[in-house]
């Protein structure tokens, strides 16, 4: 059994891929033409005219091979095993490239990802770990790790978030959205493990009465319950619990480089499960016309009104988020009041009713708590803005490492609170909310932060706070006294 080299221009991908599905899937010319229009055309349309194709025939990919061996093969009709892995370059390639010394850094800086064709005929397009760079338009900010492939035996690396098209047996959208979750964070962390369709079958069938093959779908619980069982402390947020928040908490995770599952559905017999990996670049139109925020809290409404206070929230921008979606292309884009545009007609009454967030097990404070600690601190805490005051504010988690090594080294912070801040105890993770105004966030700049502790879930006494540094004063809360400690010292 060889394996086959085949290279091409984009523009020829019509002729390449339809040759290939006849030749090693056994297959009409008929039917490899229909499959090229209704299942494969939509992927590779989204990709930029300066593409090169390689294509490599004998592929085993392991997600299939596992759903082969757990399922397909167990059928009277034959399924074939290996797969067609298409690798993708910007720019044009040669098969002598892949064997010369001084080429290697020429096909690693082309490299941008790979798709898989698979021998289930309708649903063959299977795994892909495709660049955003790849794309015609990629004004977006996304979640992304580095994948570590090879292409005609050479080592080449991407940086992309993992998809793939539902088989709608062994995976539908609730198991595919499980694997692509999975396979980001064990790629990204080294506490998560790569899942394969008959784990996540394996797992389900704790919490569930009957077969789990052919797939019927999960609910939102069993994804959850899935989460826990691969390692996170899973939350749920639904939209009659939160009503008025909802879009701003899907904003805020997405802000936090946190990819969720989005469960939609239109009560009708339609529902969807895909993950929400991140959101469109923010312009300065976005800013220019967000709103202020109105306060549900009829006591922070009447002070901020009293003292004449505007906030911003940078969570309630009006913007387009990035789908991993596997009826659609990878890296799908609509809104959170829209977010079936993109389908026929018949899904176009889909609402966002759930999502479920995959939170590191120690993180108590959720997204929820800690903006509304946040907006009482400014409001009526110990140091409220000061009269007229017009601030945004951007909230966010992150992890004290990683905001340590970026704050390190940034000069826009007064050397005094940098020292101040980097020789803190923190926890791993933390909730940082940068006040600023619109003019300042055009730039990218904030004149104030609050740090919280998103360990700690009890907010009496100020707990979680950290620190917290805006209109010349320092704050932060020491834990021995429970009491806040203030000092003068400006931002910058």
């Amino acid at each position: 059994m060889n394996i086959s080299l085949y290279i091409e221009p984009i523009k020829n991908s019509a002729e390449l891929i339809q040759m290939l599905l006849v030749q090693e899937f056994d297959i009409t010319e008929n039917f490899a033409k229909l499959l090229f229009e209704k299942k494969i055309k939509s992927h590779i349309e989204k990709l930029k005219d300066s593409i090169y194709l390689v294509a490599e025939t004998n592929y085993i990919d392991r997600v299939y091979r596992d759903s082969y061996y757990h399922y397909y093969s167990s059928k009277l009709v034959a399924y074939k095993r290996n797969c067609i892995r298409i690798s993708l370059f910007d720019s044009q390639i040669e098969a002598s490239d892949f064997r010369l010394e001084e080429k290697r850094e020429k096909l690693q800086v082309a490299y941008l990802g790979f798709f898989v064709l698979r021998p289930i005929e309708p649903h063959v397009v299977g795994r892909s770990i495709i660049s955003p760079n790849a794309l015609k338009t990629a004004t977006f900010q996304i979640c992304t790790t580095a994948y570590h492939n090879t292409v005609n035996t050479v080592k080449l690396s991407v940086a992309a978030f993992p998809h793939s098209s539902q088989d709608t047996e062994t995976i539908s959208c609730a198991e595919t959205t499980l694997w692509a979750m999975m396979e980001y964070f064990s790629n990204r962390y080294a506490e998560y493990k790569p899942l394969l369709p008959s784990k996540i079958i394996q797992t389900l069938n704790k919490v569930t009465s009957e077969r789990q093959v052919p797939s019927k779908g999960l609910n939102i619980q069993q994804m959850s319950f899935a989460l826990r069982e691969y390692g996170f402390g899973t939350r749920i947020y639904s939209l009659p619990q939160y009503p008025d928040e909802f879009d701003r908490l899907i904003s805020c995770y997405a802000e936090s480089g946190i990819p969720i599952i989005i469960a939609m559905e239109d009560f009708e017999g339609i529902g969807h499960a895909l993950l929400c990996i991140g959101h469109e670049t923010i312009k300065e139109g976005h800013i220019d016309a967000l709103k202020a925020h109105k306060f549900k809290p009829s006591v922070l409404k009447d002070k901020a009104n009293t003292k004449n206070i505007v906030l911003y929230d940078f969570d309630s921008i009006e913007k387009e988020f990035i789908f991993i979606d596997d009826n659609q292309p990878v890296y799908q884009t609509a809104l959170l009041s829209k977010p079936a545009a993109h389908y026929n007609a018949n899904w176009h009454k889909c609402k966002i009713t759930h999502f479920i967030v995959p939170l590191y097990t120690k993180i108590y404070l959720e997204a929820y708590e800690a903006k509304n600690f946040i907006a009482r601190f400014l409001i009526s805490g110990p140091e409220p803005l000061n009269n007229d005051s017009e601030v945004l504010l951007r909230t966010y988690l992150a992890s004290s490492r990683s905001f340590k090594d970026v704050l390190a080294t940034n000069s826009s912070f007064s050397s005094d609170l940098k020292d101040i801040i980097l020789e803190l105890a923190m926890p791993k993770f933390i909730w940082i909310t940068e006040i600023s105004n619109k003019e300042l966030m055009k730039s990218k700049k904030a004149n104030g932060v609050i740090i919280l502790d998103a360990t700690e879930a009890n907010i009496i006494f100020n707990k979680p706070l950290i620190i917290a540094s805006y209109q010349g004063k320092v704050i932060n809360f020491e834990a021995d006294t429970k009491k806040l400690e203030k000092n003068d010292l400006p931002l910058d």
